[in-house]
């Protein structure tokens, strides 16, 4: 199962790599998308069910963003990730994992691309910490390729550009 779950992770990554070089903020929610679903299933296989949960949680999240960004529903999906983490808690660094959520859900609901990715680095550092943690090689190579992505992104479209406010 462990490494079942690690190749889920592993073409998980290849959609992060591909998710933040593009500029449209609806074709790197769609990669988003996909990417978390089988990251879920990953968790899962590996018993962390608050991140499994969580992670599954981000996909619909995700999907949505796709299409609109209301605040009320922003609230809803924190809500949702607060009332999951609380049933399926196991360990201490199931809050890492609840942080990065919601940080990344606050991301997700920007208007701004840039907005969205200054706050997804944020919240992927936190994912880091919960897989080094979680004990799995491929979500903390994953998530740090998901940060340089993105970092790669950002230099791309905003290193000689100004930054909107």
């Amino acid at each position: 199962m462990f490494l079942i779950a690690q190749s889920l992770v592993a073409i998980a990554t290849l959609l992060d790599l591909a998710s933040f070089q593009f500029k449209s903020r609806s074709l790197i929610l769609t990669c988003l998308f996909m990417s978390v679903l089988l990251t879920a299933v990953h968790f899962f296989m590996l018993g962390h069910n608050s991140a499994g949960c969580l992670m599954l949680i981000a996909a619909f999240r995700y999907f949505y963003c796709i299409y609109a960004r209301k605040t009320w529903a922003m609230y809803a999906f924190m809500l949702l990730c607060c009332v999951a983490v609380y049933y399926t808690w196991q360990d201490w660094f199931s809050a890492l994992a609840l942080i990065a959520t919601l940080i990344q859900t606050f991301a997700s609901f920007q208007k701004h691309d840039l907005h969205m990715r200054l706050c997804m680095v944020v919240g992927t550092l936190f994912w880091i910490s919960h897989n080094v943690f979680a004990g799995s090689p491929v979500a903390i190579v994953m998530e740090s390729l998901f940060l340089s992505s993105n970092l790669v992104g950002l230099y791309r479209f905003y290193s000689t550009k100004k930054i909107p406010c």
